[in-house]
């Protein structure tokens, strides 16, 4: 189990310098850059996101492992469900940090600033984690097919959970919010750069949605 452990791990660290840096930087680095003030809060973005990620691995390994194939299918059979619940709400929260005002009290708004940035790290944390892609589904069919009991399955998912921690997102997510710090002297820029950084998460999860809407030939 110890090798398996490892390889895991070891996996999980090169997706995330591979395929996986694209996937989940395009979600998240946007977010910082509209809701972080400076790199102490895109480094809490990233860390409150990659947590919850490796908490969805766990319990998705401790599924596999416990039933087996079957999680496979499932996840394959609701493919098309469950992008078109990332998205909408990948697209919610461009569409909240497109449309939010920020004319509110500074404390009050520093206060709200800081409780939607912990929710949406959150909720985009588990979108990443339950959004289909090959990394995961390789690792979901090698703990459905090796792992012994539901406590080894999840054993797996988390070393692979733990190996996406040392990701190029950390110090992306801390330039991110240096960025938005750097952008806040100057007001205006500043709106229209969050307004842009919520446009881009709304094409995002628009992206993800259409193409499960549309008919397939």
């Amino acid at each position: 189990m110890i090798e398996e452990v490892i390889m895991l791990f070891i996996l999980g660290i090169t997706v995330s310098f591979g395929p996986c840096i694209a996937h989940c930087s395009l979600v998240i680095l946007p977010y910082i850059a509209a809701t972080a003030k400076d790199w102490k809060g895109g480094f809490r973005v990233i860390l409150i996101f990659s947590v919850v990620r490796l908490a969805i691995y766990g319990t998705l390994g401790l599924l596999a492992g416990l039933l087996g194939r079957a999680i496979i299918e499932q996840l394959l059979q609701f493919e098309a469900q469950i992008m078109i619940v990332g998205g909408v709400i990948i697209a919610s929260l461009g569409l909240y940090i497109f449309l939010r005002r920020d004319g509110m009290p500074r404390c009050q708004a520093a206060t709200c600033k800081h409780q939607a940035g912990i929710r949406g790290s959150a909720l985009l944390g588990i979108s990443a984690g339950v959004l289909p892609c090959l990394p995961l589904l390789g690792v979901l069919t090698f703990t459905a097919l090796y792992a012994q009991d539901l406590w080894q399955g999840a054993f797996y998912g988390l070393a692979f959970g733990a190996g996406k921690f040392f990701s190029p997102l950390i110090v992306l997510g801390m330039l991110a919010g240096s960025a938005s710090a750097f952008l806040t002297r100057y007001g205006r820029a500043f709106s229209y750069f969050t307004r842009l950084c919520g446009a881009l998460l709304i094409v995002i999860g628009i992206s993800l949605i259409v193409p499960e809407l549309l008919p397939r030939w």
